[in-house]
């Protein structure tokens, strides 16, 4: 019992020992079939596909605000792009609109001359086919076509005022005050051209039309509010922003800078002067004023004295000054110590000087009752002068003067001014 038992025990050692050598050896095939299949498909050959690179645009050369100049009537455009596998064809996309129409298909160069008008903003992409068949497209360019020899230059006018704290009512500029610019001439200040769309922001396009020289732009005001007892001056401040596309970008400001007081062409604020050389412009600051100019007569005032008289025409009225002031100190004796100052209407070729307060004066030292002014006159306008006739009168206490005169030798009852803007005299 005993060698059978053993002889039992030696046979499952052996069986198990079999089984180990084949569970080994197992081991060994399926690792080496891993290791046979890993080798194998590292040295199979790799079907590669080939991409183009992205096209990028080289012309044209835009400028930092989106500008391009031309002259004539095309711009070229030019891309590039690295490319494998052969020739590459284009598609070329181009037009106004953000998304481009096809121009042109199968393009085999890079670069194409396409057409542009003055203004006007165009958009343009590339499609690119190799020679596998495979598309790659460019993004999307744009820029605003200029025509270099003709840019046009824009002048904003624009305006700002106090009109709330002034008078205590919130209201908008051109609810206040009706501007117009003007372009003059530096030379002489002739008007060349006005702008007036009855607002108080006008604009002006009008240079590239103009010949070449020195211009001042100008404000006057057509009309203004009035607020009735509120009524009071309404300070302004102006703006003016000069733009050329891809040349000039500029703005000046202007605060303060004139009142609603005075709104007739009488009075104007000059803010800047422009230098026009072809489609060339320099701007420059320069502020200055023009007030009603003031008119010197020269002449006989009742008959024996040399005229003082001088004249002034502003936005509402006539003013005419020193009539009467030779004979009323040397003659009457009297020195004129307030006002002087008198207004008076023309009406075709007649003045008419409507009877109004005029001077007070003193006698010895001592003062005078005030003296009133009427009176009327005539134009002659048939020399290269005009030449006025005024006949007046002094009127105090009720009395006239001039008839109170005649009874000291004066021959008239008015007294009589001739007066003429010649600088000559008479």
């Amino acid at each position: 019992m005993a060698r059978n038992h053993g002889s039992i025990n030696q046979k499952v050692k052996n069986s198990t020992m079999k089984l180990r050598n084949i569970y080994f050896v197992t081991l060994l095939i399926a690792f080496g079939l891993f290791t046979f299949q890993s080798c194998t498909k590292s040295e199979l050959p790799v079907n590669v596909k080939y991409t183009a690179a992205q096209p990028t645009s080289i012309l044209p050369v835009v400028r930092a605000d989106g500008t391009v100049f031309f002259t004539g009537n095309t711009i070229d455009l030019k891309w590039a792009a690295e490319t494998k596998g052969g020739q590459s064809v284009w598609d070329l996309y181009y037009g106004a609109s953000k998304s481009p129409a096809l121009l042109e298909k199968g393009l085999s160069a890079t670069t194409k001359s396409v057409t542009v008008e003055d203004g006007v903003t165009y958009y343009w992409k590339v499609v690119t086919t190799d020679a596998q068949g495979i598309t790659t497209t460019s993004d999307t360019y744009h820029f605003t076509a200029i025509n270099g020899s003709n840019p046009k230059m824009t002048v904003n006018l624009k305006c700002e005022t106090d009109v709330l704290s002034a008078i205590g009512v919130d209201l908008a500029a051109d609810d206040v005050v009706d501007l117009r610019l003007l372009i003059l001439k530096k030379s002489d200040l002739s008007v060349v051209d006005i702008i007036d769309d009855g607002s108080s922001a006008e604009v002006y396009r009008g240079f590239l039309g103009l010949p070449d020289g020195d211009y001042v732009l100008g404000v006057d005001i057509y009309s203004t509010i009035y607020a009735g007892d509120l009524n009071s001056p309404i300070t302004l401040s102006l703006s003016l922003q000069f733009a050329q596309t891809g040349m000039i970008d500029n703005k000046l400001e202007y605060t303060n800078i004139m009142t609603n007081e005075n709104p007739c062409s009488k009075y104007r604020t000059y803010l800047a002067t422009v230098k026009k050389v072809g489609s060339q412009y320099t701007v420059d600051r320069e502020v200055s004023y023009m007030e009603p100019s003031t008119i010197t007569y020269q002449g006989t005032d009742a008959t024996d004295w040399p005229s003082e008289v001088t004249s002034i025409e502003d936005c509402t009225k006539k003013t005419m000054t020193g009539l009467g002031f030779g004979w009323m100190h040397d003659w009457w004796g009297e020195t004129i110590v307030s006002g002087g100052t008198l207004t008076y209407t023309v009406s075709g070729n007649t003045l008419t000087i409507p009877l109004q307060k005029y001077c007070k004066t003193t006698y010895g030292g001592k003062v005078q009752p005030e003296y009133s002014i009427s009176g009327t006159g005539t134009l002659d306008n048939t020399g290269a002068y005009p030449v006025w006739t005024i006949h007046y009168d002094f009127i105090q206490s009720g009395q006239s003067i001039a008839t109170v005169s005649m009874d000291y030798g004066w021959p008239t009852p008015y007294f009589e001014a001739i007066l003429t803007t010649n600088p000559a005299g008479l």
